[in-house]
Parts: C-alpha cells; sequence; structure tokens
C-alpha cells in the first residue's frame, strides 16, 4: 500500500536519512524503531508531507504523492504531545476536521459516535482535555484522527508521555483498536518493548538507513548486525573465530574464553572472525557442570539484582569478560538452587541457542 524508494533527506551537508526503500502492505502494523537521531521520525514526517523529500519518492496505492501537499495525502499523524486544542471539549476536538469541511451536523455526529465507541471514549464527549488522563488524552488524539478515515495513521512516539503502567494498557488498546478498524499503522519508537508488542514487522534503523527489516520474533531471536543485537533486548556479545565448520556445525574460539560449538551453520570460512551472539535468558547457571548442554564455561558471579519473576546474574568469565545471565526465580526455587556473590558456577547453553554475525 506504501512504497518507499530511495528515500533520502539531506539538511545542508548531513544526510539524516539515506536512500531508504520500503514497502508496508495494506492493514500492516509497521514500525520504526531505533534511537534518537537515526532518522525514524523525519521518514514518518515526509510521509506525511510535513518534510520535503532531498531524493527519492514516496508511492500510495501506486501513486506517487511525493510532492502533494499534506491534506491531499489521505494520511493522518497523531503527534507526541498529541495537540488536543484545550478550549474544546471532548466531542468538538474529533468533531474539528469535519466542521472545518463543512460536512453536514448529522454526517459529524454519526462519525464522532463511531470513533468515540471505538476509541473507549463513550460518556467522554463533554470533559474538557485537562480533565482527561494521558491515556484519554491519547484515545481523543486517535479518535480525531481516524475521523477521516485515512488509509495510513502515522503515530510519532504516541506512548512515550505515558507512566509505565498507563503506558502498557494503552498499547494493548491500540493494537485492538489497529484490528478493528483494518487501517495501515506506521509507528515510530525508541522502545523495543512497545515495537515488540506491537508490530507486525520492525524496520530498526540507526545513523538514517536501515539495519534490518522483519517480524519481531525474527529480528529479536536472529539479529543480522551488531547494531541489532544490542539494540534490541539484552544480548551478550563476545568476539570469535571459525575455528572448524560443515553442514551440520561451527566451532567457534571465542576470545579469552574458549571453544563453543554451534548446531547453526552457514559453512563459514575457517579463520573467519565473527560476533557470538546470545540472550541472557538463554544461558543457564548451575553450581555443577550438567551434561545436558553442549556449552559449558566456568564463571564467578560478580553481581545479582533480584525482581521478582527474574533475577538479573552478572557473571566473570575466565579471562575476565563480563556477561549477564537472567534466571526465572520459579525454577531456582524447583531445584533450590540460590547463587551468591563471588560463588564459582558454570554458565552452560545449548548448541542451538545464539547467534554469528560478521565481525
Amino acid at each position: 500500500m506504501l512504497e518507499l524508494k530511495n528515500l533520502t533527506k539531506t539538511y545542508g551537508h548531513q544526510n539524516v536519512v539515506k536512500d531508504v526503500s520500503l514497502v508496508i502492505g495494506k492493514g500492516e502494523f509497521f514500525c520504526l524503531l531505533g534511537p534518537s537521531g537515526c532518522g525514524k521520525t523525519t521518514i514518518l514526517r515526509m510521509i506525511a508531507g510535513f518534510e520535503k523529500v532531498s531524493a527519492g519518492n514516496i508511492l500510495l496505492d501506486g501513486v506517487d504523492i511525493t510532492e502533494r501537499a499534506p491534506y491531499r495525502r489521505d494520511v493522518n499523524t497523531v503527534f507526541q504531545n498529541y495537540a488536543l486544542f484545550p478550549n474544546f471539549d471532548v466531542y468538538n476536538n474529533i468533531a474539528y476536521s469535519l466542521m472545518i469541511k463543512k460536512r453536514p451536523a448529522e454526517e459529524i455526529a454519526e462519525r464522532v459516535e463511531k470513533v468515540v465507541k471505538l476509541a473507549g471514549l463513550s460518556g467522554f464527549e463533554k470533559r474538557m482535555p485537562a480533565q482527561l488522563s494521558g491515556g484519554q488524552q491519547q484515545r481523543v488524539a486517535l479518535a480525531r484522527a481516524l475521523i477521516n478515515e485515512p488509509r495510513i495513521l502515522l503515530l510519532d512516539e504516541p506512548l512515550s508521555a505515558l507512566d509505565k503502567k498507563i503506558a502498557e494498557q494503552t498499547r494493548m488498546e491500540l493494537a485492538e483498536l489497529q484490528r478493528k478498524v483494518g487501517i495501515t499503522f506506521v509507528f515510530v519508537t525508541h522502545n523495543q518493548v512497545e515495537a515488540l508488542a506491537l508490530a507486525d514487522r520492525i524496520a530498526v534503523m540507526n545513523n538514517g538507513i536501515i539495519e534490518q527489516c522483519d517480524q519481531p520474533r525474527e529480528i529479536y531471536e536472529h539479529p543480522r548486525s551488531h547494531f541489532v543485537a544490542d539494540f534490541i533486548g539484552s544480548m551478550n556479545v563476545l568476539k570469535g573465530i571459525i575455528r572448524e565448520s560443515n553442514p551440520l556445525m561451527t566451532n567457534v574460539e571465542l576470545e579469552d574464553v574458549g571453544m563453543i560449538r554451534l548446531s547453526k551453520s552457514d559453512n563459514q570460512e575457517t579463520g573467519k572472525p565473527v560476533i557470538f551472539c546470545i540472550r541472557p535468558e538463554r544461558m543457564k547457571v548451575s553450581l555443577i557442570e550438567p551434561k545436558e548442554y553442549e556449552n559449558s564455561l566456568k564463571a564467578v558471579i560478580r553481581s545479582k539484582v533480584y525482581l521478582g519473576d527474574v533475577t538479573h546474574y552478572q557473571v566473570e568469565l575466565h579471562g575476565g569478560k563480563l556477561i549477564k545471565v537472567i534466571a526465572q526465580n520459579y525454577l531456582l526455587q524447583l531445584s533450590n538452587e540460590f547463587y551468591e556473590i563471588g560463588e564459582e558456577v558454570f554458565i552452560n547453553w545449548s548448541q542451538t541457542s545464539g547467534e554469528l554475525i560478521n565481525a
């Protein structure tokens, strides 16, 4: 439905978006994810027509809208600060764009009623923005955008101003709303949890380019670059060299750590430098070296943080390398194994865990 072709944005000598190409499907919940300054909001503003494109094209249903004015794009935007009119009640905030277009009063009332129900705002029509919570204000902003029945809804960090609990609830409501209306959502965020929870696909951006574009599970489980591995969730990253590789397995010598084995193999070249990445929750702590794991390293517990459902350990491997391990507390209770700072342990994982990426 939406296609970006070699999209570029330059400010003076600074290239903030570099030759980005994307295809976003009809009804898709698509997320642009990345740190501040990576170019994600600039892309959103170019799609909306608020920023002029330096090079490339934007196509909506195959029609080039690159030079169209924002009001002629059939695209609506929900801004980070919601931009509600403080002197209008909820009803008039939502109805404003239809009033400007001089739509009949009956049509306005009918369409406002429809989006008010969709956004879960029934009974709030006469309230002023100052009388609403942050989550309710966000729903008003969504309803105001949806009343125009756009083909694409653009959302610029819409949950960032909410506290954690309200943001989690609003996130669930947003996902349900998108399923109900079936409109294509393009969502910009720096929050990895939001992206993983909401998106059908995620484009991870860094320094003006897309590092990886894929489904959330694929990005989390199989990062294709050092940046993606480090940015999405928590990841242990260790340098290594391929020592042996065949269609069934790969042996990697980790720097200052030792030899490990992976069952995954792309017939990597012997002697090639690589980076081994493994999630902290994929590793297990034990007091004795277990036989069921192909990879096991001696370590010393250096710190522990109890978080209720899990405990985060920082352990020091032979050679001084520090890594993270996340243990489920209910499993620790079942095995009656609780590890203390300074205790010598083994860190274990399966040969099917972890990824190799180019160094």
